[in-house]
C-alpha cells in the first residue's frame, strides 16, 4: 500500500471516528483540538502537493537544460499540470508550456494554453503574462485587430507596470502597420517618459524617431522650432 493511500485511509478512520465521537468530544471540550489537527493534516498535505508539484517542474526544466534542449517539450510540462493539478506549480507548468508551443511556432496551440491558463486561474498574479501571450499569437498569427484589442487590454488593466510597457511597444507597431501614426506616436511618447525604465524608453525613443521620419507632420511644434534653429 502506498503512503498516500496509508495517509488517505487514516484520515477517513479519523473523519470517521470524529462523527461517532462528536458529542462525546463536545461535552468534553475537545472538539477545538480535533478540528485543529484536521486542519493541520490538510494545510500539510495541501504544503506536500506544492512541494511535491514544484520538484516535478524543476526536474523537466533542468532536464531540458542538461540536454541544451533550447526549448523544453511542452509534452512534459502538459504532464506535471495532469499529474499536479490545483497547485500553483501546475499552473506555472502550463505557462512555460505555452511559452514552449510558442517558442516552436505553433502560436494556435500556445494561445490555446494561454487561455486554459486565465481560465483555470482566475486569481493567479500571473494572469498578466498568460494576457500577454494570448495577444502575441494572435499577433503572430496575423490576427492584427485581434491582437490589438488583447494588447490593449493589457496595457488597461496592467497600467503602470512592466507588463503594460511591454505590450504597448508591439500595439504602437500594429498601429503603423495599420497606417495610424497618430496613435502609435502617442505610444512611443508614453513610453519615452522619464518615469519609464529604460528598456522601454530607449526603445520607443528610436522609434519614435523613424515615425517622424516618415510623418513629419506629426512632429510637434516645439520640436520643429528646435530643430529649425539648430539649423
Amino acid at each position: 500500500m502506498s503512503s498516500e493511500t496509508t495517509e488517505s485511509t487514516g484520515m477517513i478512520d479519523l473523519l470517521a471516528w470524529f462523527e461517532t465521537n462528536k458529542q462525546k468530544l463536545v461535552s468534553g471540550g475537545v472538539i477545538v483540538l480535533i478540528v485543529g489537527l484536521v486542519g493541520y493534516f490538510f494545510n500539510w498535505k495541501t504544503t506536500q502537493s506544492e512541494l511535491d508539484a514544484s520538484d516535478a517542474l524543476y526536474r523537466v526544466r533542468a532536464a531540458a537544460s542538461k540536454a541544451e534542449e533550447t526549448t523544453v517539450d511542452p509534452a512534459n510540462l502538459l504532464k506535471v499540470v495532469s499529474d499536479h493539478s490545483g497547485t500553483a506549480a501546475s499552473g506555472r507548468a502550463l505557462l512555460f508550456a505555452a511559452n514552449s508551443y510558442f517558442n516552436e511556432g505553433q502560436y494556435a496551440e500556445a494561445q490555446k494554453q494561454f487561455e486554459s491558463f486565465l481560465t483555470g486561474n482566475p486569481d493567479s498574479p500571473l494572469r498578466s503574462s498568460a494576457m500577454y501571450g494570448v495577444a502575441a499569437c494572435k499577433d503572430a498569427q496575423g490576427q492584427t485587430s485581434d491582437a490589438i484589442d488583447e494588447y490593449r487590454r493589457v496595457a488597461s488593466n496592467f497600467a503602470n507596470t512592466f507588463i503594460a510597457f511591454q505590450a504597448k511597444l508591439p500595439l504602437a507597431g500594429l498601429y503603423e502597420s495599420q497606417n495610424k501614426a497618430k496613435e502609435a506616436l502617442g505610444l512611443y511618447d508614453e513610453l519615452s517618459l522619464p518615469t519609464i525604465p529604460a528598456s522601454y524608453s530607449m526603445e520607443a525613443g528610436s522609434r519614435r524617431e523613424t515615425l517622424l521620419k516618415k510623418h513629419p507632420e506629426l512632429a510637434p511644434a516645439e520640436e520643429v522650432e528646435a530643430t529649425m534653429s539648430a539649423e
